[in-house]
């Protein structure tokens, strides 16, 4: 079974109750947040995290693009939908 740190609270239920903190350093990078909050390591600043910082760099900026690219084919779809439907009733 995993020892959970501190900042996880167990109910009364039996449950566990995360952090919005938590929560979100998850989302970011869960295997961050596996060894930070379930194994209890303490972060460090060497090559390796200077290379997933470049890592995260990239998939963020990847994200950003993707989120860009997302925003303009609906954009697209919403003009092209429109045309034809502004078409459809000029032609009646």
């Amino acid at each position: 079974m995993f020892k959970i740190s501190a900042m996880v609270r167990k109910s009364e239920f039996g449950r566990y109750s995360f952090s919005a903190g938590e929560i979100g350093e998850y989302v970011v990078c869960p295997e961050a947040w596996r060894l930070k909050f379930v194994e209890g390591r303490k972060s460090i600043r060497q090559k390796d995290a200077k290379l997933g910082a470049q890592l995260h760099q990239k998939w963020a900026d990847l994200y950003d693009e993707s989120l860009f690219l997302t925003r303009g084919v609906k954009i697209a779809a919403t003009l092209i939908i429109t045309t034809i439907v502004f078409f459809l009733f000029i032609n009646l």
